[in-house]
């Protein structure tokens, strides 16, 4: 035995005497042994992460505080070398059983929180400086994709005193797919709508992913379609008018939903894209989208209505899109992304979104497809 375990089991004993609670109803509560606890608090026994994870909801704390020890030092995990150089900032978390060392955004009007600084690169691998423990990283959730409404998931998540911390990984539902595939990240947010049959996401994730299983949830339905400036003074009315000399495109990233959209319209249409103003600057997200027009960098561009209202922009809507999250089968039992699962099945947390984002939530948590 150990001295940090055996410290640690008597932070237990000492949280659960401080509340009055005995240890048959600690442990019927933790859904183990009377035995088992005793073991834990003796500091004869390291419970495994759900098990610290339901103590510690009972005894109203975190399981920092009951079961950790000081930040790890220096953690070695899986990084995408090409997004994140040395000195960058990174989220840490735990996928398919390895430390994945995910690049954060940049900050724009405020500090974004990062679990630690990446020191070294060797090929896939960083050495990163981690400033949060082990079981800190085991309860990241990272969540990519282009949803701006992922916020409001963490600040519930966060509100519901869960031990989880959720990470947005932006980018394109392409991108939010390959760091799927490649264990970077938990769950992709996805509206890739299939022009063969029209179905949205199914046919994607299974390109992405092979022959591995995995479960496609619902978030929402969301409108696509066309922001312009406020009182849209140059009179655009879809498509056609982005062939107008005058008119600046703010642009999505290839592998996008809203790139798809755009480029299949010019095509309808018989525009070059090449006489696009702006055409090929590419942008991360549909909030930049707007942030853009909003800024008078740009005077239309592809997006979901909820951007263009957070902007006071004007909308065209196109179509209504299915907006899912991928999951890897064997995550689903995994403490982050159950948490996320339960949130989506709340029907509060559903029409708190509706409300906020003007989305259709009537199927959100619903599985959708199932991938194999």
């Amino acid at each position: 035995m150990t001295p940090k375990i055996a410290g640690r089991g008597e932070r237990v004993r000492r949280a659960r005497v401080a509340r009055g609670i005995s240890q048959s109803a600690l442990a019927r509560s933790a859904e183990i042994s009377r035995q088992a606890l005793g073991a834990i608090e003796s500091g004869g026994y390291q419970p495994g992460v759900e098990t610290a994870l339901r103590i510690a909801r009972e005894l109203g704390e975190s399981v920092e505080n009951l079961f950790g020890d000081a930040a790890e030092s220096n953690v070695v995990a899986t990084i995408s070398s090409a997004s994140a150089p040395a000195r960058s900032r990174v989220a840490l978390a735990r996928v398919g059983g390895r430390v994945v060392a995910a690049p954060v955004p940049p900050a724009a009007l405020e500090l974004v929180p990062a679990g630690g600084i990446v020191a070294s690169i060797k090929g896939s691998h960083a050495a990163v400086e981690s400033f949060v423990s082990s079981s800190e990283i085991d309860s990241t959730l990272l969540v990519a994709g282009c949803d701006p409404a992922v916020t409001i998931l963490a600040d519930w998540i966060a509100r519901r005193r869960h031990p989880v911390t959720l990470v947005a990984l932006g980018g394109s539902s392409q991108s939010a797919l390959d760091a799927l595939a490649e264990g970077r990240a938990h769950a992709a947010g996805i509206h890739l709508r299939d022009a063969k049959s029209g179905e949205y996401n199914l046919a994607a994730v299974r390109r992405a992913l092979g022959h591995r299983r995995a479960v496609v949830v619902n978030f929402a339905r969301w409108e696509l379609g066309l922001a312009m400036k406020k009182g849209n003074p140059l009179g655009i009315r879809g498509f056609a008018d982005l062939a107008r000399p005058r008119v600046r495109l703010a642009n999505r990233e290839t592998g996008s939903g809203a790139r798809i959209a755009l480029d299949a319209a010019l095509d309808e249409n018989k525009i070059d894209p090449r006489k696009i103003s702006g055409y090929r600057h590419e942008l991360r997200g549909h909030l930049e989208v707007a942030a853009a027009i909003a800024d008078d960098h740009a005077d239309v561009g592809v997006t979901i209505r909820v951007a263009a209202e957070a902007y006071g922009l004007n909308f065209i809507s196109i179509r209504e899109e299915r907006y899912d999250l991928a999951i890897i089968e064997h995550e689903l039992e995994s403490v982050p992304v159950a948490a996320m699962l339960e949130a989506l099945n709340s029907s509060r947390f559903a029409r708190q979104v509706k409300e906020l984002c003007a989305y259709d939530t009537r199927e959100m948590g619903k599985i959708v497809g199932r991938v194999a």
